[in-house]
């Protein structure tokens, strides 16, 4: 029973004995306050603006794979190498994050006008301990010299197959600015995006989501779009053939009007028979060549924009007072955990 009475805190003893360090408080709130304001105050402001996308339904059953795919219907099967829950994926590739480089951007003041990069790399406030980092990296590491490949000559890249050290960085700064999340039961894309300037992360928001959707514009109408231009020069094609094989018809005709022997006969039979054979084969293409223009209308996916970009008016963070708070919490803490170690007269 004694020890049970040993284990339980008399706050008759403790509160009075807290209450004499009350200068150890103040110390430690001050200290607190003190780290805050270096720590937490250098951290610059940043803006978040979200702009959310659905594709629309519609009733046509030729477009159920492509809903099917979009997170709307039962169905499982697609044909699609890309399904939306990998457009994340998507917009974390080097390919993707490199054609945001030369995006222009205007800034809250309108006192800059530039490349989304020549921002991000000379006109972003960077926290203090960033900036060490920076420094301690060009200490450690040699002056980076020119990137260059040998032995490649002729071949086609993309540009973002081999990046400087800093445009890799502006690329890791772009990703980490974005958010990219699909909802698989409402089919809802979400791309949130961070920046210093609140009128930069609206353009940024509405550059990305237009980005986007053109990327499923041309991905959803691609085998559509080669199937039409096939089409197209059969069409283009037989429509000559048959114009040709009527022309020489006609100037067979015209030449040989008042001719009865056999062998004219059988040329303008035979001609005639080329033009009809001609016509079949060049209205057969011109109904296949319909057939894919409403194939491609078809494949067109429409995209809803449940909320645009809008140029956010208060800053998302960070949420200074909160941390702050939070600091002197966890000093208080700290502080009554020492002084209930170092002075045992509360067990006594």
């Amino acid at each position: 029973m004694e020890k049970k009475k040993d284990n339980i805190l008399d706050l008759t003893k403790i509160v009075p004995l807290l209450l004499k360090k009350w200068k150890l408080y103040a110390v430690c709130m001050v200290g607190a306050i003190a780290f805050s304001l270096a720590f937490v105050f250098t951290i610059p402001r940043y803006y978040t603006c979200k702009v959310m996308l659905a594709p629309e339904a519609t009733s046509n059953g030729g477009m159920s794979s492509l809903l099917s795919s979009f997170g709307f219907g039962e169905a499982q099967n697609t044909d699609d190498a890309i399904s939306p829950n990998l457009y994340p994926d998507l917009m974390d590739s080097k390919d993707f994050l490199v054609s945001m480089f030369p995006v222009e951007i205007t800034t809250m003041d309108g006192s800059l006008t530039t490349a989304y990069y020549d921002y991000l790399q000379h006109h972003t406030k960077d926290t203090w301990y960033g900036k060490l980092q920076g420094k301690l990296k060009k200490m450690i590491k040699k002056k980076e010299q020119g990137v260059s490949i040998s032995g490649v000559e002729g071949r086609t890249f993309s540009p973002a197959f081999l990046l400087s050290e800093e445009q890799y960085n502006a690329a890791d700064a772009i990703a980490d600015n974005i958010q990219c999340d699909y909802d698989r039961k409402t089919g809802v894309i979400s791309i949130t995006v961070k920046d210093q300037d609140p009128l930069v992360c609206a353009l940024m928001a509405d550059t990305i989501s237009s980005k986007l959707q053109n990327f499923i514009l041309e991905y959803r109408t691609k085998k559509a779009r080669n199937d039409l231009e096939y089409t197209q020069r059969i069409y283009d094609q037989t429509k000559a053939e048959y114009e040709e094989s009527n022309e020489n018809y006609v100037a067979a005709v015209d030449a040989n009007w008042d001719i009865v022997n056999e062998t004219a006969k059988a040329r303008l039979e035979a001609l005639s028979n080329d033009k009809t054979l001609k016509y079949q084969t060049f209205s057969a293409t011109s109904q296949k060549l319909q057939a894919a223009k409403a194939k491609l209308q078809e494949a067109i996916p429409v995209t809803t924009i449940l909320q645009g970009a809008s140029v956010p008016q208060k800053p998302a963070g960070p949420k200074r007072l909160v941390i702050t708070l939070a600091l002197m919490f966890l000093a208080c803490v700290v502080c009554t955990v020492y002084i209930l170690n170092t002075d045992r007269s509360w067990r006594e």
